[in-house]
C-alpha cells in the first residue's frame, strides 16, 4: 500500500515537467522519448529509494547498493532538472517581455553549460560537460540504459529489504529532513556502527580518511551519540588534534583528556577517538594501545582514528573508511531542498535556473550552501536572487584573476580568497581563515550574513572575526571566519587567460 501511495503521488509530481518537457523536445526525434523513459525510471528508482530509507537497513552489501541507487537518482534527477526549468524558462519568455536580468541569466545559464559528474558505484566526482548540441541525445540514452539496468537487478534487494524492520519518525518535509540530519553519508554511518557493534576481542581500530572539511569529524560524533554505542561501551574518549604528544606513556585517566561519555553500567570497554592533523609517532601509537590494553583486560574496545594522510592506513586491524566529497548532482539535491523548502521549484523556473547555477559554482562547500540558501529563504524574488548570482559569478572571475583558482577549492586549502557583498560600495573582502569550534566557546557578535548584506552596522577595520554558521547537527560545531575589508587589487594590464574551471 505504501509503495503504491508513493507511485501515484510520484506520479502527480511528474506530470507537469513531463508536459513541459516533451513540449520543449517534440522537434528533436528520439529525445522526448528517451526522457520519457528517464522520468518513468527515476519514479521507480524514487519508491525503491523511499522504503528502503523507512527500514533499519545493516547488510553493508544492501547498503552500497543503495548509495548506488541514490547516485543514480540524484544523477537523473540533475538532467531532468535542468531541462524542465530550462524548457518552462524559454516558454515563458517567448509569451512575455524579458527583463535584462531575465535576459542575462538565460544567456549565461543555458542548459549546455551545465555539468555532472560520471559516478559508477562510489567513484570520484570527475566532472564534465554534457549537454553539448552533439551528444545530448547520446548521453541521455546511456544514462537511461544505466539506470534502467540497475533497477533490474534489485529485484534480491526488495525481497530482503522487507525482511528489515521499519523505521519510527515523524512525517517532516524534505527541507526540515535535511536542514537537521547528515546528508548523503547513510552508508559509511552504517559502516561505522557495525564496525562499533560487532564483538571482538582484541582492539580493533578503525581508520577514516578523507580531505579537508569533507566530514569525517561530523560522521564519528553523530555514530558516537546512537544509544545502542554508548550502552556498549563504558567510555568514550576523545583526542583532539595536537592533544597526543610524541612523548611519554599516554595516561588514559590523565584530567587533559576529553571524555564524550560515560557509562558505569556497560562493561568496562573504551571507545577512543583520536583526530590527526598528520601522522602519529609510532611510539605514541604503541603507548597508546598498551594503555587501552592495560584498561580493559577482557577486550572489547575500539578506536577510531581520522586523518587527512593515507599513512594511517596501516594502523588499522580493517578495511579503512575513506570519505570524499559528495557528487555535485546529490549537492543540488540538497541545496534545492533548502532553498526552496515547501515550494515547488518547477513553478519558479526562472529562481530555479539561478539556484541551479549558484550550486553549481559553490563546488559542493555545505556551509556556504546554509548561509546563501539562507539569504535566498528571506528574500524570495527573482531580482534578488539575481543580484546574488551575478555577485557569486563577478567573485569567481576576480579570484580566477587575481589567484588563478576557483575560489570555493581555495577554501578547501585553507587559502585566502576574496568574497563577494551585495554593498556596491564595497563589493569585496578578503576572508583570511576558516575554523571551527566547540558550540560551547564564545562566537563573534558579527556574522557573515550581515557582512554580506552590508547590514549591522560599520564593519571594523583591518582584520576581524566573524561567525558564518552554526551546525544544527552533531558535534554542532560553530564556522567562523578571519575578515578584513580589503578589495582585490588587479594589476594594470595583466594577461587574462580563459579558464576551463
Amino acid at each position: 500500500m505504501d509503495i503504491l501511495v508513493s507511485a501515484i503521488v510520484g506520479d502527480l509530481i511528474s506530470r507537469s515537467a513531463s508536459f513541459v518537457i516533451s513540449k520543449y523536445f517534440q522537434q528533436q526525434p528520439g529525445i522526448d522519448r528517451i526522457l520519457r523513459r528517464l522520468q518513468s525510471v527515476l519514479l521507480r528508482i524514487d519508491i525503491i529509494v523511499e522504503e528502503a530509507e523507512a527500514r533499519d537497513i545493516t547488510n553493508q552489501g544492501m547498503l552500497r547498493q543503495l548509495k548506488m541507487l541514490r547516485q543514480g537518482m540524484y544523477r537523473g534527477r540533475y538532467v531532468l532538472d535542468a531541462l524542465s526549468f530550462q524548457a518552462s524558462l524559454d516558454e515563458k519568455e517567448g509569451e512575455e517581455e524579458m527583463s535584462h536580468s531575465s535576459s542575462a541569466l538565460s544567456k549565461g545559464s543555458s542548459i549546455k553549460r551545465l555539468r555532472f559528474s560520471h559516478t559508477r558505484c562510489g567513484s570520484s566526482n570527475r566532472e564534465a560537460v554534457l549537454f553539448g548540441t552533439n551528444n545530448m541525445r547520446e548521453e541521455l540514452q546511456r544514462m537511461v540504459d544505466t539506470l534502467e539496468d540497475t533497477v533490474a537487478g534489485m529485484k534480491e534487494f526488495l525481497f530482503f529489504l522487507q525482511l528489515y524492520p521499519r523505521i519510527l519518525r515523524q512525517p517532516y518535509g524534505t527541507y526540515l529532513l535535511l536542514d537537521n540530519c547528515m546528508f548523503g553519508r547513510q552508508t559509511e554511518r552504517e559502516r561505522v556502527l557495525n564496525f562499533l557493534l560487532c564483538p571482538t576481542q582484541d582492539l580493533a581500530v578503525l581508520p577514516i580518511v578523507g580531505p579537508i572539511r569533507v566530514g569525517k569529524s561530523t560522521l564519528v560524533e553523530n555514530v558516537c551519540r546512537d544509544e545502542s554505542v554508548r550502552d556498549r561501551f563504558s567510555m568514550i574518549l576523545f583526542f583532539p588534534k595536537g592533544s597526543l604528544k610524541d612523548e611519554g606513556v599516554i595516561n588514559l585517566r590523565e584530567n587533559n583528556i576529553k571524555f564524550r561519555h560515560q557509562n558505569f553500567a556497560s562493561r568496562n570497554r573504551l571507545l577512543i577517538i583520536i583526530e590527526l592533523a598528520k601522522d602519529i609517532n609510532e611510539e605514541t601509537w604503541r603507548s597508546l594501545k598498551s594503555s587501552v590494553t592495560c584498561m580493559t583486560p577482557c577486550g572489547g574496545s575500539k578506536i577510531i582514528i581520522t586523518s587527512r594522510s593515507d599513512r594511517i592506513v596501516n594502523l588499522g586491524t580493517t578495511e579503512a573508511l575513506r570519505l570524499d566529497y559528495i557528487s555535485q548532482e546529490a549537492y543540488w539535491h540538497f541545496f534545492k531542498s533548502i532553498a526552496f523548502g515547501s515550494i515547488n521549484p518547477g513553478e519558479h523556473p526562472k529562481l530555479a535556473t539561478m539556484a541551479m547555477e549558484i550550486a553549481l559554482e559553490q563546488r559542493q562547500c555545505f556551509t556556504s550552501a546554509h548561509v546563501v540558501t539562507g539569504l535566498l529563504q528571506q528574500n524570495f524574488n527573482a531580482q534578488f536572487w539575481c543580484a546574488v548570482l551575478e555577485c557569486v559569478r563577478a567573485s569567481k572571475q576576480a579570484n580566477l584573476l587575481m589567484f588563478d583558482h576557483n575560489p570555493y577549492l581555495r577554501l578547501r586549502e585553507d587559502a585566502p580568497v576574496y568574497c563577494w557583498r551585495l554593498v556596491k560600495s564595497h563589493r569585496y573582502f578578503m576572508l583570511c581563515n576558516y575554523h571551527q569550534s566547540d558550540s560551547s566557546e564564545n562566537v563573534p557578535k558579527i556574522n557573515l550574513r550581515d557582512i554580506l548584506l552590508g547590514c549591522g552596522g560599520t564593519l571594523p577595520c583591518g582584520e576581524f572575526e566573524a561567525l558564518a554558521w552554526r551546525s544544527r547537527i552533531p558535534p554542532y560545531y560553530n564556522y567562523t571566519i578571519s575578515c578584513n575589508m580589503q578589495a582585490p587589487e588587479l594589476t594594470v594590464g595583466r594577461k587574462k587567460r580563459v579558464h576551463q574551471d
